[in-house]
């Protein structure tokens, strides 16, 4: 558990670099994402480091509980690989405007700092190792093109989303870039759209 403790720490401290060095390019809306983005890292890793805790003692205890933990962890690995169908409470943000890759890079970083667990951004399925690209004025999610207006849905834990779904849509709001931007509260909102299973790659000797 420490090595993966270490491995998120890491992996968020090379996140705080990249954003450091990219600073100078962002405009405000952008700027707001990644000092949000910052100010809620710790907060994210405080709770993936309980979780894992209490999933390891779970696991240790030997009881019969163990193979039903298991069968929960099967079902919340896939659902956070994109590949079922995901439902529960979430925010629906929708926003006219002309946003880049970044905007929404940072935008999908942010839901997830605050408690989303499942994201759909115009009905593609965003998971961890989802690629969203700028190609040519065009943004491309896993090297599917996609263009405004857009429809970001995040499920999870409904405070926090809310939250941060409504800083989010201030902060657009502030940008004469942006037309509209507004968000709204689901208690089961539906996400359909999954990712295809990715083909395992062996290596040859």
């Amino acid at each position: 558990m420490s090595g993966i403790i270490a491995l998120v720490t890491v992996l968020q401290l090379r996140s705080q670099a990249e954003v450091q060095r990219s600073l100078a390019g962002q405009d405000d809306v952008g700027l707001a994402f990644l000092i949000d983005d910052l100010h809620r890292a710790n907060d994210q890793l405080e709770a993936e480091a309980a979780n894992l805790t209490v999933q390891r003692d779970r696991l240790k205890s030997g009881s019969g509980q163990t193979d039903a933990a298991l069968q929960d962890e099967r079902i919340r690995l896939r659902l956070i690989e994109g590949l079922d169908a995901a439902h529960g409470p979430g925010v629906v943000i929708t926003a006219d405007a002309p946003l880049s890759a970044l905007d929404l890079q940072d935008g999908v970083n942010n839901l997830r700092l605050g408690g989303a667990e499942e994201i759909a951004v115009n009905d593609r399925r965003v998971v961890t190792g989802s690629s969203i690209e700028q190609r040519n004025g065009e943004i491309a999610i896993d090297d599917v093109l996609v263009s405004g207006p857009w429809t970001i849905q995040a499920i999870g834990d409904p405070t926090r989303l809310a939250e941060a779904a409504g800083s989010m849509t201030r902060q657009l709001q502030t940008s004469n870039r942006v037309r509209s931007a507004t968000y709204r509260f689901e208690p089961d909102l539906q996400i359909r759209a999954t990712v295809a299973p990715r083909p395992y790659v062996y290596g040859s000797p």
